[in-house]
């Protein structure tokens, strides 16, 4: 073989093999990762693969704590209009029992104390997102790939709930208003053990969410770790490739110029 030709071809496969070696430094600076190929670290991408399957797992288990600590936060703010309007309701049915009172005065407290039984009412049958809040369901959510926190049930309907909006619940006589407010202070009750079992619920959520994010935060810094370009370590590389790139241009250019005067000299 030529010895000539067979310098040139080393200086080529040089120049190729520096040339892609820089290409592919600047895509890993452009693209941020390191892993552009299967063949850049088989083992690296397959554990890459693995976190990035357990990062988006976290991103759904997160949008789960949302909704449920939405859906908990709206049972406690119904359940707080409810006891402002049993509180209100209470208030009449004391004021009921003022044997003073003129017909006209009671029935305009009776028509007022209608209307806060309505109300209770209608927050007992509010709705999230199509879910009945008070129907006394306990509902779970997946809080991480592995666990699953349970909201527990609010139950509005009980017997001692119904009684409130009960048509025998009125204000027309003094003993009326007297068993009135006996329902009243029963149901006031359960609503206060109603609104410590959503803030329990509530203090669940957000220590699964704190978990949550010291898993996620955690992943993330694995996955960076393993596939994030190191900047400092390619610029290094890209630098000496182009500097090798073009050493092996120059060389190849001397000799291409060599065999021209060469064969001048021949001819």
């Amino acid at each position: 073989m030529n010895p000539v030709v067979s310098q040139t071809d080393s200086f080529v496969k040089q120049l190729n093999w520096h040339t892609n070696q820089s290409t592919k430094a600047l895509e890993q600076l452009a693209s941020g990762t390191r892993l552009l190929a299967p063949q850049d670290d088989a083992a690296g991408l397959a554990v890459a693969s693995k976190l990035e399957s357990q990062l988006r797992q976290f991103d759904a288990a997160t949008r789960n704590l949302a909704d449920a600590t939405s859906f908990t936060q709206t049972q406690d703010g119904y359940l707080k209009s409810a006891q402002g309007t049993l509180d209100r309701m209470g208030e009449l049915a004391i004021r009921a029992q003022d044997a003073t009172l003129s017909p006209d005065q009671r029935a305009l407290y009776q028509t007022e104390f209608q209307a806060l039984k309505d109300t209770f009412n209608d927050t007992r049958t509010a709705e999230y997102n199509g879910q009945t809040l008070f129907d006394g369901t306990a509902r779970t959510v997946a809080s991480s790939p592995e666990d699953l926190t349970q909201l527990s049930g609010i139950d509005l309907f009980t017997a001692e709930q119904n009684a409130v909006t009960a048509q025998a619940n009125r204000l027309n006589t003094p003993a009326q208003a007297q068993a009135a407010l006996q329902d009243i202070l029963t149901a006031t009750d359960q609503l206060a053990t109603a609104r410590a079992t959503t803030g329990s619920t509530l203090a669940d959520l957000e220590s699964a969410s704190t978990r949550l994010i010291t898993q996620t935060e955690s992943t993330t810094a694995a996955f960076s770790r393993i596939s994030d370009t190191n900047v400092n370590e390619v610029m290094t590389r890209l630098a000496r490739e182009q500097s090798l790139t073009q050493n092996n241009l120059f060389a190849l250019k001397q000799l291409n110029s060599n065999q021209s005067h060469l064969i001048d000299l021949l001819g």
